[in-house]
């Protein structure tokens, strides 16, 4: 699981076209599991559920209240 996603990543892990790719990753978006930053020219896929986790989780590894 990661933090976040690339179309590249996305290209090479499933063996697929840039526009595929790009069609996955958007579909992940408008069903919030994913949220979309454009930072210069790429775009990154955040995994919002697993940032959420990270966020909560204390430098022990315990979720905080």
């Amino acid at each position: 699981m990661h933090l976040y996603m690339k179309i590249e990543f996305v290209q090479h892990d499933l063996n697929v076209l840039r526009l595929t790719a790009t069609r996955y990753l958007d579909a992940l978006t408008e069903v919030e599991l994913l949220q979309k930053r454009k930072v210069g020219r790429t775009n990154y896929y955040i995994n919002v559920t697993l940032h959420a986790i990270l966020i909560r989780t204390n430098a022990v590894g315990e979720l905080s209240p």
